[in-house]
């Protein structure tokens, strides 16, 4: 992106003159290189209005005493083109290299213009072709950065999302809340676990969270340090926690690893948390109407029998 360049240039006076014909020329460059692209298909209007600004923007921002640093302001208006042109190939999944080629196939109508113009005098011609060369060169690194940096931004809007996916909060009954947890129990997904628990515990006014662990498949000093924190923001929310999940294996592990939990409430399965969160909240299970009705049936067929 970065370039010193105080020499004079021809440069905007030949995009200016030849505007039609380089943008004529392009185009053809543009659709032969989209022929054997595995993205989805521009639209011929499409692509000839991003040349046509491209074009307009390239003479405006080239100046006669030299091309200069890309970073200088008057360069800004074709960097945020190149940004927004950058974003939408990488969302419509078009490679890096293929959102370069709409920058590096500009170079054969360039340098073809600058011979036609420049045929008179094969030194200057060599000197605004390599200058024509390197900034096309440095616009087309700065495409690919974009959309690189697109991309990233994607793949971490998605893991964000999918952490959160990951960790719903379940309100079970009126004052119990069940946090299920499947994979693996990093900082980052620590973090989302805290405060979506946290958040849930203040909408919801519940006074019991219950963590379950069957679908962690490994617990090491980490993933029990990281549990302890969460139970430990629950408690100061004022809702006590109850882990579950507790497979021989992990509690194996647990006391091999010399991790205390003693403090925290452990049961072994999902359903020996729910039974005890309920008995807490002064609650317990009976059987329906129609279990008892059924007992009543068969008492009444057994008295028949005798």
């Amino acid at each position: 992106m970065q370039m010193e360049k105080t020499q004079r240039t021809r440069l905007p006076e030949i995009l200016r003159m030849r505007e039609r014909q380089l943008l004529q020329d392009w185009m053809k460059e543009q659709l032969t290189a989209l022929r054997g692209m595995s993205a989805a298909v521009l639209k011929e209007e499409e692509i000839r209005e991003e040349c046509s600004e491209f074009l307009r923007l390239l003479a405006s921002a080239a100046q006669d005493d030299g091309i200069g640093d890309l970073r200088e302001e008057r360069w800004r208006p074709l960097r945020d083109m190149l940004t927004r042109l950058s974003r939408s190939r990488s969302v419509r999944g078009f490679t890096p290299t293929e959102t370069a080629i709409f920058v590096f196939s500009f170079k054969k109508p360039l340098f073809a213009a600058i011979r036609e113009e420049l045929s008179a005098d094969a030194g200057t011609a060599v000197e605004e072709m390599w200058a024509a060369s390197d900034l096309l060169d440095r616009l087309g690194l700065y495409t690919t950065e974009m959309h690189q940096k697109t991309r990233e931004e994607v793949i971490g809007r998605q893991q964000q999302e999918l952490l959160e996916l990951s960790t719903p909060v379940v309100r079970l009954w009126e004052g119990i809340l069940a946090l299920p947890l499947i994979g693996t129990l990093d900082s980052a997904r620590t973090q989302v676990v805290m405060e979506s628990l946290l958040q849930k515990i203040v909408e919801t006014g519940s006074s019991i969270a219950i963590i379950d662990i069957t679908g962690v498949p490994t617990v090491d000093t980490l993933v029990a340090q990281h549990l302890l924190k969460t139970v430990t923001a629950s408690r100061l929310m004022g809702a006590d926690c109850i882990i579950s999940g507790i497979r021989p294996q992990i509690a194996q592990t647990i006391v091999h690893l010399g991790v205390s939990l003693k403090d925290v409430t452990t049961k072994a399965s999902l359903a020996d948390a729910i039974r005890l969160a309920l008995d807490r909240l002064g609650m317990r299970i009976v059987a329906g109407d129609h279990r008892r009705r059924e007992a009543r049936r068969e008492e009444g067929e057994e008295e028949e029998r005798n």
